[in-house]
């Protein structure tokens, strides 16, 4: 997963109102799915995406 898989990932999760803490790991595939961005395979992706969701939620 690149970086911008994550800011894509994060930012379509953003759309839909969901946060760092509330965003299931469905949540997350399906947003990926949704962004046609890879989808996070381990759970250090899982955690680069919560952190870029919480920038663009301090932004």
């Amino acid at each position: 997963m690149t970086a911008y898989d994550a800011y894509l990932t994060a930012q379509a999760l953003a759309d839909h109102g969901l946060a760092s803490d509330t965003a299931t790991t469905a949540d997350i595939d399906a947003a990926a799915d949704h962004a046609g961005a890879a989808r996070p395979d381990t759970a250090h992706d899982r955690h680069t995406i919560r952190a870029a969701l919480d920038t663009i939620h301090a932004a």
